[in-house]
């Protein structure tokens, strides 16, 4: 034990006036009576129960005594503790494992307990701060000594449906003055997704064992083979050191059709995945659930949404548009993401040779003449060397643009505000990126006939890469997104507006191209100018559905927690003063 204010042990000081108070006899006054024998018997009573009047007094002095002793310790601040009495930061997990059950309470509630404590044992010279950790960090309330702004910051606290990322705690790294004298106290049930890469924190862990079965990765698309024809993918992770026997339903959401159930006996860890394959799978909104109640429910159900297949109505405008509508064709046949349109008026994109179409987004070979796209065409680069100019560009993913034989291609210049992706040594735009409004216009300087472009696995490649980026459907988005994730939507150009609706029917106005962080499982409604979307969104994470904490050790510092030992010293002096009061005025009386 230590005291923080020694100094305050000299009020001890006053026991000896006060006990000289209670021993201090006061002499009688005589005064003159016409009759002694009235008095006699008085005397002989007070004679007879002095010895019980001299007890009285000390038992008294005792408590007062006692009492007096109990302030002066409570002043001098007793620390049982070993607390080094530095400013506080506590951070609170609040990820989607803290609302496991453990008894009567969840993690999280046992979590706001212990910050609770943590703030109640602080004394008048500390601050402390309050934050919040799941997929990012959040103060709650910022450095002060007032207790009860404090305790209501935690009360505010409720579960998430996150997981935790460690790297949201490195925004606590020391960075100030007042961190640097500050504790980072981390309460949290130990379910990280990377604990090894855990900043100078101290751990305060909290939660025990428990048994959990989850869903930790799902995945449902459309595949070769039919109209109607999806792969499922399903990874079920469990906790229990027994085999648990349990059926995964399949739901189709939309048509409120239960399409199969599923038997597995899940292990301790990973399991092997569960894949199937279903025929006669109609689009739209599906959900993957286990039947059983477990400690934590938010994993047992992943949503999942399979768009329609709704090809991109592609034109085709050259002369000699053979090769450009089989390329279309194909991929008709294939994935369905492209479609010959039947007019130009129903094109949503062209595949062009020569010139640009004069509204729509095109991918034009061979660029001539004059155009907002280009400019001063000249004669022919002899053995053209191209070079990589935007390396990143999604237009160019999968396609290894420096072996592309650029043959046919001719000098020209890119308009002012051009996106040049490739380029020759002399600095010759060879591919190119323009946008004119709402039309956007991909220019490919090479003769497709001489270069043999045609026959090139290059060609589908880019024909692929240009129109999904063009139409804005960059890499089919997942079936379900991860609680805390984001979602390119599918057609919701970069500056463009949407209305998203969350699961809870809470609408929001977004900033395409992407919809933020999701923050809570099941289905997202977006709709915008150029059609609708719906996004199934579940909690997907391995670290949170397995609940295992035996990783994570507690290494937090002694720190004083819950009244300190001053507030029970004050408790016991008004008490012993309340108790004295009692036998006082009982004196008085009788």
């Amino acid at each position: 034990m230590s005291l923080l204010a020694p100094a305050f042990l000299w009020t001890l000081a006053a026991l000896a006036p006060l006990a000289a108070i209670y021993f201090l006899k006061v002499r009688p006054r005589k005064k003159p009576v016409t009759a002694y024998f009235l008095w006699q018997k008085i005397f002989t009573e007070k004679k007879a129960s002095a010895l019980f009047n001299r007890l009285r007094d000390v038992l008294s002095l005792i408590l007062m005594a006692l009492a007096f002793a109990a302030v002066a310790f409570a002043l001098a601040e007793p620390d049982f503790a070993g607390d080094e009495r530095k400013d506080l930061l506590i951070v609170v997990d609040h990820s989607a494992s803290m609302s496991a059950k453990e008894g009567t309470s969840t993690r999280l509630e046992q979590a706001k307990a212990k910050a609770k404590a943590l703030i109640t044992g602080l004394n008048g010279t500390q601050r402390a701060a309050v934050a919040t950790f799941a997929s990012e960090t959040e103060m709650r309330a910022h450095p002060t000594r007032h207790r009860k702004s404090l305790l209501d910051a935690v009360d505010a606290i409720g579960p998430t449906e996150l997981p935790s990322r460690v790297e949201a705690l490195r925004s606590l790294q020391p960075g100030n003055e007042w961190m640097k004298n500050t504790r980072v106290l981390l309460i949290t049930d130990g379910c990280l997704d990377d604990a090894a890469r855990l900043p100078q924190v101290e751990v305060i862990k909290i939660g025990g064992e428990v048994t959990n079965v989850g869903l930790a990765r799902a995945d449902l698309r459309a595949v070769p083979g039919g109209v109607e024809r999806l792969g499922l993918f399903l990874l079920p992770v469990s906790s229990s050191k027994e085999p648990v026997k349990t059926d995964i339903t399949l739901t189709h959401m939309d048509s409120k059709r239960m399409v199969k159930v599923i038997p597995v006996t899940l292990n301790a860890g990973d399991n092997a995945p569960v894949t199937l394959t279903l025929d006669d799978a109609p689009s739209g909104r599906w959900t993957a659930s286990l039947g059983l109640d477990d400690a934590l429910t938010t994993d047992n159900t992943v949503n999942l949404y399979v768009p329609p297949r709704e090809p991109v109505p592609v034109g085709v405008l050259a002369e000699d548009g053979f090769f450009l509508q089989h390329v279309v064709a194909a991929f008709d046949r294939s994935d369905q993401m492209l479609t010959l349109a039947q007019d130009a008026k129903s094109a949503r994109i062209f595949l062009a040779r020569g010139k640009a179409p004069e509204t729509a987004s095109a991918i034009v070979f061979q660029p001539q003449g004059e155009s907002p796209f280009w400019s001063q065409v000249g004669e022919e680069i002899l053995n053209p060397v191209p070079k990589i100019v935007a390396k990143d560009h999604p237009l160019l993913r999968y396609l290894d643009a420096e072996t592309i034989n650029f043959a046919g291609a001719r000098k020209l210049t890119a308009p002012a505000g051009a996106v040049v992706l490739v380029a020759d040594e002399g600095g010759t735009p060879l591919i190119h990126l323009m946008r004119q409004g709402e039309q956007m216009v991909c220019v490919v300087n090479l003769d497709p006939i001489v270069a043999q472009f045609y026959l090139s696995a290059w060609f589908p490649v880019m024909v692929h890469n240009g129109t999904a980026h063009l139409t804005h459907r960059e890499g089919a988005p997942p079936a379900t997104v991860p609680t805390g994730g984001s979602l390119r939507v599918p057609g919701l150009a970069e500056g463009a507006t949407a209305t998203m609706k969350s699961p809870s029917g809470t609408e929001t106005t977004i900033t395409g191209p992407d919809t933020g962080e999701l923050l809570e499982s099941g289905f997202y409604e977006i709709a915008h100018a150029g059609g609708a979307w719906s996004a199934g969104c579940s909690l997907v994470s391995p670290e949170e559905s397995q609940l295992q904490n035996d990783t994570l050790k507690d290494t937090a510092k002694p720190i004083a927690s819950g009244q300190s030992p001053s507030y029970w010293l004050l408790v016991l002096g008004v008490l012993v003063v309340a108790g004295e009061s009692v036998l006082y005025h009982r004196r008085k009386v009788g």
